[in-house]
């Protein structure tokens, strides 16, 4: 699942304001990080999954879905092994719940990213009267997220040139060639990368005080209450599921 900005969620069946999309993405920390029980974690990342699809992007949720299963059906086939070694046992349950309790977060990360303009974006922060100071940097980091990939792709292809393998073995197993063939490489690309955007951003007077005009119309639908009802819902469910648990109530 590539992190890029790619044409906002006009394909989808539905068009969530970014507003609300933000509220999701506060909502899904509040729930990974207060969250106690697999029950609230699952509800929020099969709601997510669906917002992902009807906003276009029914390849996102359904990898996503299938990768959330599969962490659930280790967990429960762990929980449920006698045979299994104990330190095997321990290091996959320990992974699955954080994956688990990580992951809901990660599906509004991609729900703010890959179904959301970044016009629509700064539509949506003027509409809130939020100062310029924020709006910009806001710009400049969704601008930046899709050179990530390039970048990334670039300093593969230049290494790979030289001989030298990038696969995920060799980078846990050589921290160090880690740091020297990729971190130092991608740190000073992104630092130029940073700078051109800001300055683009500069030139096409993002800074300036004064009320600009926008092709994007930026409203709260219906749609959008419910969401924002069904997340309320959900937050305060995942709140009494954990005061159950800490309670020694199984749920």
């Amino acid at each position: 699942m590539e992190l890029m900005i790619n044409g906002g969620d006009t394909r989808g069946i539905i068009s969530i304001d970014p507003r609300t999309k933000v509220l999701v993405f506060f909502a899904s920390g509040i729930i990974s990080l207060s969250n106690y029980t697999h029950t609230a974690s699952t509800l929020f990342t099969v709601m997510l999954c669906a917002l992902i699809a009807l906003c276009g992007k029914p390849k996102t949720a359904i990898k996503a879905f299938l990768l959330f299963t599969l962490a659930l059906y280790l967990r429960l086939i762990l929980n449920q092994s006698q045979g299994a070694p104990a330190i095997i046992v321990t290091v996959i349950t320990a992974l699955s719940t954080v994956f688990m309790f990580s992951f809901p977060t990660v599906l509004s990360i991609l729900l703010l990213v890959k179904t959301t303009r970044i016009s629509h974006f700064i539509s949506a922060f003027q509409a809130m009267h939020l100062p310029i100071k924020v709006i910009v940097p806001f710009a400049v980091f969704f601008r930046f997220l899709p050179t990530v990939s390039d970048e990334w792709n670039g300093i593969r292809k230049a290494m790979a040139f030289r001989g030298i393998s990038l696969s995920p073995v060799q980078i846990i197993c050589r921290p160090g060639k880690t740091i020297e063939y990729i971190l130092i490489p991608m740190l000073f690309s992104s630092i130029s990368v940073m700078e051109e955007l800001a300055a683009a951003s500069m030139a096409r007077g993002l800074d300036v005080d004064i009320k600009r005009s926008s092709y994007e119309i930026v409203k709260m639908r219906f749609i959008d209450y419910m969401l924002i009802i069904i997340i309320i819902m959900m937050t305060g469910l995942s709140f009494f599921l954990g005061s159950l648990a800490k309670g020694g109530i199984a749920v």
